[in-house]
C-alpha cells in the first residue's frame, strides 16, 4: 500500500545503530528522539545489541526479548502472540515512560500486521489512542501515519473519499516531529492525486513534504518529480526548476537523468522567456 511504503522508507533509518539509555535524554535533543531509539523494523543486529546494553534494566530487556520474538523468522503468529503477552505486561507496568510507549505501539502493530487475521479495527483504535494520549511523542506521531493508512484504505464507504481527506487533513496539524510532518503531506498529497480529486491540494502538501529537510534525500526522488511536475502545471517554475536540480544533484547515477535533464533545460528556457 502506498502510504505504509512511504512510512517504511521514512522510517528504515531510525533503527538504531548505537546506545540506547532508555529514561536519559541527550542534552539538546527533542524528548520524543529518546523515544525513536526504540524503533525496529527487523530481527537484525542492533536487536541483539539492545538486549546486550540492557544489563541491570530488566525492563528493557524484556522489550528487547518481545522484539526478537514478534521479528523471529520464520514469521508466525504464535510467535506474535508471545511477543504480545510481553509488551501487555511492559505496558500494564508503565504506559508513559519510552518502554511503555514503544510496547503500545508494538501492541497496535501486531493487530494490524502481525496475526494471520489482522484485526483492523482494533488496530486503529489502537493508533488512534496512541496518537491522541502521547502528543508530540514518536510513538504517538507514528501512530497517526498508521491510522492515516487505515483509514485511508479501511474506512467506512459510507464516507465519501473527499470528506474523508478533508476530515483527516486537520489533524496532521498537531505533528512537530519533521520526518511524521513530511509522511502526513505526503500521504495526504499522494491519496489526493492517486483518487484524482486535486492536483492543487496535491500539490500544497508535497510541496510542504519537499520543503522538509531530510538527511536522506535518496528517499525523496518521486517526491522531487511530482513536485516539479506539479510545479510546472501551476505556473511556479522556479520550484519546478529546484526540484528537477535537486534531483540531478541527488540521483547521480538514476536512469532517468537524461530525460530530467532535458525537461530541466526546457524550464529554464520558459523561464528566460
Amino acid at each position: 500500500m502506498l502510504i505504509d511504503s512511504i512510512s517504511r522508507l521514512i522510517f528504515r533509518r531510525a533503527i538504531v545503530l548505537f546506545a540506547i539509555c532508555v529514561g536519559v535524554l541527550v542534552q539538546g535533543k527533542e524528548e520524543w528522539e529518546s523515544d525513536a531509539l526504540l524503533l525496529y523494523n527487523s530481527a537484525s543486529p542492533e536487536i541483539n545489541d539492545l538486549r546486550a546494553r540492557s544489563t541491570g534494566n530488566e525492563r528493557l530487556r524484556k522489550y528487547a526479548m518481545a522484539l526478537g520474538m514478534l521479528h523471529r523468522e520464520p514469521a508466525r503468529e504464535e510467535n506474535a502472540l508471545l511477543a504480545k503477552s510481553v509488551f501487555d505486561k511492559l505496558f500494564g507496568i508503565n504506559a508513559n515512560d519510552d518502554v511503555g510507549m514503544a510496547s503500545a505501539y508494538y501492541l497496535a502493530r501486531i493487530l494490524h500486521r502481525h496475526l494471520d487475521r489482522p484485526d483492523l479495527e482494533s488496530a486503529r483504535a489502537a493508533y488512534r489512542y496512541l496518537f491522541e494520549t502521547y502528543p508530540r511523542r514518536f510513538f504517538g506521531e507514528l501512530a497517526f501515519l498508521k491510522y492515516l493508512l487505515l483509514e485511508f484504505y479501511g474506512t467506512d464507504s459510507s464516507e465519501s473519499t473527499s470528506d474523508r481527506l478533508a476530515r483527516l487533513e486537520g489533524m496532521g496539524d498537531r505533528l512537530i516531529i519533521p520526518d511524521m510532518r513530511r509522511g502526513y503531506h505526503r500521504s495526504i498529497g499522494e491519496a489526493y492525486l492517486s483518487y484524482g480529486l486535486s492536483e492543487t491540494k496535491a500539490y500544497e502538501h508535497l510541496k510542504a513534504a519537499y520543503a522538509i529537510d531530510t538527511s536522506v534525500p535518496e528517499t525523496q526522488l518521486d517526491l522531487m518529480l511530482k513536485v516539479s511536475k506539479l510545479a510546472e502545471l501551476h505556473g511556479d517554475l522556479g520550484v519546478a526548476i529546484g526540484a528537477l536540480q535537486t534531483f540531478l544533484k541527488v540521483a547521480r547515477r538514476d536512469e532517468r537523468r537524461p530525460e530530467i535533464e532535458l525537461r530541466l533545460a526546457n524550464l529554464k528556457r520558459q523561464l528566460l522567456n
